[in-house]
């Protein structure tokens, strides 16, 4: 390891101000730069480079002298980027759900009752989920994590999540199957 990169480290640890904000600014840009190239937008590399520099600085007490503290870095920006991206690409799902919602029969309901009837039995029909398939469900849906994350998370295989999610989506058709029209096939898909 680069010897000014360990003695930055060293200082840093002990929390000198001055050695991080020589760090911070030998690193700031190429960072960013490097975040640019996961989010294509300066604005949000700049936050995660940010973010990453004030997680380095809050677990300053904890850095390993003898590990690299530029590679460090660098992965803690990989990490917030691919967060990042994985966070835009639930909310786009999101958007293209509710944008299938609005586009569908459901949507072409003539009052606000029957609309507000389909929410409400959309979500009791969410609740009845048997409990296991109702953690799983909310784990894959609300929180977006993918079968894997949740498998690690309840200690059970992701082939068990997969069927557990299939279950429970054929279950919530069955349920809310008054309410669609012919084709049956709302985005209560398998993700």
């Amino acid at each position: 390891m680069d010897q000014q990169l360990q003695k930055w480290t060293e200082e840093i640890k002990e929390g000198d101000r001055r050695a991080f904000k020589k760090f911070f600014l030998r690193f700031y840009e190429p960072l960013c730069n490097f975040a640019w190239r996961y989010v294509r937008s300066q604005h949000i590399s700049e936050e995660l480079v940010q973010d990453a520099f004030l997680a380095i600085w809050e677990s300053r007490t904890l850095l390993d002298q003898k590990k690299n503290i530029k590679t460090y870095l660098y992965q803690i920006v990989r990490n917030k980027a691919l967060n990042y991206r994985k966070h835009q690409e639930i909310e786009e799902q999101y958007n293209k759900d509710i944008e299938w919602l609005h586009s569908s029969n459901i949507s072409q309901m003539h009052n606000f009752d029957e609309e507000s009837e389909f929410i409400k039995a959309a979500q009791q029909a969410i609740e009845d989920l048997p409990e296991g398939a109702l953690q799983i469900y909310k784990l894959s849906r609300k929180e977006g994590l993918t079968y894997k994350e949740i498998a690690e998370i309840l200690d059970i295989s992701p082939r068990t999540v997969e069927s557990q999610m299939s279950r429970a989506l054929k279950k919530l058709r069955k349920s809310l199957s008054q309410y669609l029209s012919g084709d049956s096939s709302i985005r209560l898909k398998n993700g």
